[in-house]
């Protein structure tokens, strides 16, 4: 078995940032996706030369902090203040419900700006083009189409794609989500009793029956900023804790799983069909079963 890690929103915080270089160092993440709209992405970027084994992505941000273009022209994206509008605010918006109404939440053109301009934040801030291309929290038609476009583009899979084409799964994506993740609602108890380092654990025996398998969530260090900034703030720590784990760690040596990156997986085979059975990737991508 082979096992892409990975930790989502690098740069958001200082603390998000200090708990993922941690499970670096001290863990088994090895890929991690950059917010380049926040301002502590500048510092975060720094840090990247010092970990060539890592590959470092693009998570597009459009529902926290400030946007990389010029709010002027993407005012449905942003508030009055040139932040982007929370996702807790869009899913109560009626309009969310349905395609036509998201497409006019969401204009493609307005879309097209911030996700373009968030890519070149990135070759600005760190000199490189990024590793892959991923998505973050709610995702409408015209943000997925706006990433395919510059995966096109550029030549950096979108990660969602690329599992699709060499047979990644994802049989515990999130590690336990709750209502910060589905719902955009904040509930510090169900945060602190996540235990994503057990969800893994129990079906260790699961992940070895699958060539290449995704274990994706939000690892991180808890700041007071985060707070301000999202619902999904103290279960950070939580997985942290999973990406850390002694005996997990231990258990990865045991069975010889070779964790893997982006840059790895571009270079896997093929699945014949373009795709196989993957109920938890279907489901973030909207897909009918």
């Amino acid at each position: 078995m082979k096992l892409l890690t990975q930790a989502d929103d690098y740069g958001f915080t200082r603390g998000v940032t200090a708990g993922i270089i941690d499970a670096i160092e001290n863990g088994m993440l090895r890929n991690t996706g950059m917010f380049t709209n926040m301002p502590t992405a500048i510092p975060a970027a720094a840090l990247v030369e010092k970990y060539p084994h890592v590959c470092f992505g693009i998570d597009f941000n459009t529902v926290s902090g400030p946007s990389v273009t010029d709010p002027k022209l993407i005012p449905n994206l942003v508030d009055e203040n040139g932040d982007f509008i929370r996702s807790s605010v869009r899913i109560k918006d009626q309009r969310f419900l349905t395609e036509e109404g998201r497409r006019e939440m969401f204009p493609a053109e307005e879309m097209r700006m911030e996700i373009r301009a968030q890519y070149d934040k990135f070759i600005e801030l760190t000199g490189k083009k990024p590793g892959y291309l991923h998505g973050h929290s709610i995702m409408p038609e015209t943000y997925i189409e706006a990433i395919r476009e510059v995966a096109a583009e550029t030549g950096v899979p979108y990660s969602f794609d690329l599992y699709e084409e060499t047979g990644v799964v994802m049989p515990l994506m999130g590690l336990g989500n709750n209502d910060a993740t589905t719902k955009k609602t904040f509930d510090p108890m169900g945060q602190i009793n996540k235990d994503p380092e057990g969800i893994f654990w129990e079906h260790r025996d699961e992940l070895l029956k699958h060539d290449y398998v995704a274990v994706v969530g939000h690892t991180g260090f808890l700041d007071a900023a985060l707070f301000e900034l999202t619902s999904l703030s103290i279960e950070r720590v939580r997985d942290h804790e999973t990406m850390t784990s002694k005996r997990i760690l231990n258990w990865l040596k045991e069975n010889n799983i070779e964790l893997i990156t982006y840059y790895d997986l571009v270079k896997a085979p093929r699945v014949e069909g373009g795709s196989v059975a993957n109920p938890m990737l279907d489901a973030v991508m909207g897909k009918e079963k």
